[in-house]
């Protein structure tokens, strides 16, 4: 007979990772967990600070034209995407990452607390603070255009991840709501809801493998939520609980960098072994 894993996650568990140099939440990330970017965020007012990260530290390196919190960010290390963002005021700004931060095309909702999907020439924007706010814009390298297909239940500072603009992940948002939904490139559908509900929830991998974790279910969080594609299953928690992290990686490999409050520069690394499917032959 086969086996594989009850629910066919995987076990995991977190690590220490070395810190930000800039402690802060609500700031975005892109990359893997050994190749990542952390942009934006708030450490007592909002900063354009970046950092990369190469597995063991992080390094300085040049800032976004706009300083701003709880911003989107998607892609890659070296090619990176930031939009949207800040609370006191919704942005519409959009930079482009090659090295350093140049300014592309504007989303049509400005708007905070905001998720993203995809890679630097082919992005997805949903949620965040507008009314209604479910809207989703898709980005083609130099330019937003709204879809006519918005999130099904509307909220903001929300989770989501994903490798392309044609297949996504989001969950979680405010108020503390466990609705998951699975973007195919046309509409959203609702799926399985997280076993817990939270608002300013990090995330992980694709839409058919995803890692859910931190966030604010009243307080800071340290859950983490593991996707198989139709449900989730709890799995190892954080070491340090905290909201408003920046996320980055897959759902066996990940990184949770920043967050909390108060501010933390904490980094903690996720590694989950690939399930294996197993034959096993009995007489």
């Amino acid at each position: 007979f086969k086996y594989a894993s009850p629910g066919g996650v995987a076990a995991g568990t977190w690590a220490s990772g070395n810190n930000l140099n800039t402690a802060r939440y609500a700031l975005a990330g892109a990359g893997t967990q050994t190749a990542s970017l952390a942009f934006g965020g708030d450490d007592g007012s909002f900063t354009g600070a970046s950092e990369s990260y190469n597995g063991s530290s992080w390094t300085a390196t040049p800032s976004m034209n706009v300083a701003r919190g709880f911003l989107g960010g998607l892609g890659t290390q070296t090619l990176a995407l930031a939009f949207g963002g800040s609370e006191t005021i919704n942005r519409n700004e959009t930079e482009e990452y090659n090295g350093s931060w140049t300014t592309s095309g504007t989303l049509n909702t400005a708007r905070s607390g905001l998720a993203g999907a995809g890679i630097q020439t082919a992005g997805l924007a949903f949620g965040g603070s507008v009314s209604p706010n479910g809207e989703t814009e898709i980005y083609n390298g130099s330019a937003w255009t709204t879809s006519p297909a918005s999130l099904n239940t509307g909220r903001n500072i929300l989770g989501g991840c994903g490798a392309t603009n044609t297949a996504a992940i989001a969950m979680g948002g405010n108020p503390a709501k466990a609705e998951t939904e699975i973007w195919d490139g046309t509409s959203w559908t609702e799926v399985a809801d997280l076993n817990t509900g939270r608002h300013n929830i990090a995330a992980a991998g694709i839409s058919t493998s995803a890692l859910a974790f931190g966030g604010n279910t009243g307080s800071d969080s340290a859950l983490t939520e593991s996707w198989n594609g139709s449900s989730w299953t709890e799995v190892g928690d954080l070491a340090t609980a905290r909201r408003a992290i920046a996320g980055t990686g897959t759902s066996t490999l990940a990184l949770a960098a920043g967050g909390g409050t108060p501010l933390k520069n904490a980094t903690e690394e996720w590694n989950a072994p690939d399930l294996v499917i197993k034959t096993i032959t009995t007489s």
